[in-house]
């Protein structure tokens, strides 16, 4: 079980500028209040809000000494339980010591009961921060019966996807295959690849090639969904499919084809569409994920799932419009979706109408065809082109807007939060969108809600 924390780029930001502003020869506290998201392998502190400390609310403050008030913290620990929310003690060692002083390892016991007793979250996980420098920090959770485990990962979403590993390092990698993209970026973005984990829904024309760059570039483990088996007329655009593949799941053939390149990628493999709660919930271990799915109900849960786990998804769409033979237009898509930015549905690349009328052909059929005929629920598109060239081209967009966050190769002022390629006219425009008034991604309790006993807020399919 690995611990983790995960924050949104202005939170850090917020929590830094205050740790660091002026006068920050001194230690100083902050609190977070953040949601939580358990699976198997991973417990995950996801930022809600950042509460800064003034420092006259504190007792002394020095450079290697600090003392907070019960009444500093306790109506804090009051708004978690209000909240169902976890508590985490942040403070700053502005002398560049990363690890918990003797003093932290004396109050921090007394003060983490209390959490656990003030705090009736179900399922409750309290940690500690030490932030040494901006870009330092580390920490450790607090279990309810006084155990503690340092905190393995720290990310911060937004602009950029930074990564603060326990220690400041990763472990050493063979970096031999990637001598040219080692050139290409330096030394250190080798080891955090290998360190990811990266879901892909959907392994089609976009998702089976971000599948292959994502093996090649070096990335350690890949969640793979895809609910639907190889047919004859996909095997022209699917990348490590063969004519005889016809009938085969096409998430059973990135794992095959994951082991035919031998990069020693890891690949889980989910035969069944996002679409149904258990298999949604499985995406909660990825650190990235690319949507390649071309269904809306779909696009609509992975739009939802960024905000509430706090998860960056890159999502592709293409569409070739064309109508006996000739081409008139031929648009691909990149969107970046990130918690507080525009969402799918804001850049109406999804609707309600057209989600709900995939939901009823699924869940309804007969009742869906009904309604179609009586004009009620629009036409659902027949099979579309596609063409591996713009297929293809379109997922090395995505993997490039991929590698600017994690590495900011275009600059610290690229923010593009979407990329429209138009093959036909051979450009490449970055269309600007506002949050729409009353959408999903401007309702700021639901950043970072994690885990609920209803999953995303929703009503499920049976499964």
């Amino acid at each position: 079980m690995r611990h983790t924390l995960t924050f949104l780029e202005t939170q850090y930001a917020q929590l830094t500028e205050h740790l660091f502003g002026e006068g920050h020869d001194r230690e100083r506290a902050a609190y977070l209040l953040c949601g939580l998201s358990r699976t198997a392998t991973e417990a995950r502190l996801l930022v809600r809000q950042v509460i800064c400390v003034p420092d006259s609310d504190l007792l002394s403050q020095s450079d290697h000494n600090l003392s907070i008030p019960a009444s500093s913290f306790l109506p804090v620990m009051k708004k978690a339980d209000r909240e169902q929310t976890c508590f985490v003690l942040v403070h700053s060692h502005p002398k560049g010591v990363p690890n918990h002083s003797e003093q932290d390892d004396r109050e921090e016991p007394g003060l983490f009961r209390t959490a656990y007793n003030r705090i009736s979250t179900k399922d409750a996980l309290h940690a500690s921060l030490i932030v040494s420098e901006p870009k330092m920090m580390q920490g450790r959770v607090w279990l309810d019966g006084g155990e503690t485990y340092p905190i393995d990962v720290i990310r911060i979403v937004g602009r950029r996807i930074r990564f603060i590993p326990r220690g400041g390092l990763y472990g050493s990698v063979d970096t031999s295959f990637h001598d040219r993209a080692v050139r290409a970026f330096g030394p250190d973005l080798q080891p955090l690849l290998k360190s990811l984990t990266v879901g892909v829904v959907g392994t089609g024309g976009t998702g089976s090639s971000v599948t292959e760059q994502l093996i090649r570039l070096g990335v350690g483990h890949l969640i793979v969904a895809d609910g639907q088996s190889l047919e004859r007329s996909n095997v022209s655009r699917v990348y490590g499919s063969q004519t005889d593949d016809v009938g085969i799941s096409k998430a059973v053939l990135m794992g095959r084809l994951a082991r035919h390149l031998g990069f020693g990628t890891r690949v889980d493999l989910i035969k069944r569409p996002v679409t149904y709660q258990s298999e949604m919930k499985k995406f909660r271990d990825c650190d990235i994920i690319f949507g390649c799915t071309d269904d809306q109900w779909g696009r609509s849960l992975l739009s939802l799932f960024s905000i509430e786990y706090s998860v960056p998804i890159f999502d592709i769409g293409i569409k070739i419009d064309s109508k006996d033979g000739v081409i008139r237009s031929i648009p691909g898509r990149v969107t970046t979706l990130i918690p507080g930015q525009p969402c799918l549905l804001c850049r109406r690349q999804v609707t309600p109408e057209g989600v709900a009328a995939e939901q009823l052909q699924e869940l309804a059929p007969e009742e869906a065809d009904k309604r179609r005929r009586e004009g009620y629920i629009p036409e659902l598109p027949d099979a579309e082109p596609a063409v591996i060239a713009f297929t293809t081209a379109t997922a090395a967009l995505a993997i490039g807007e991929f590698l600017n966050r994690l590495t900011g190769f275009k600059g610290e002022d690229y923010q593009a939060g979407e990329l429209l390629i138009r093959f036909d006219e051979s450009a490449i425009r970055k269309p600007g969108a506002i949050q729409q008034p009353g959408c999903i991604c401007t309702d700021a309790t639901r950043i970072g809600r994690g885990d609920q006993a209803r999953f995303l807020g929703l009503t499920w399919r049976e499964e």
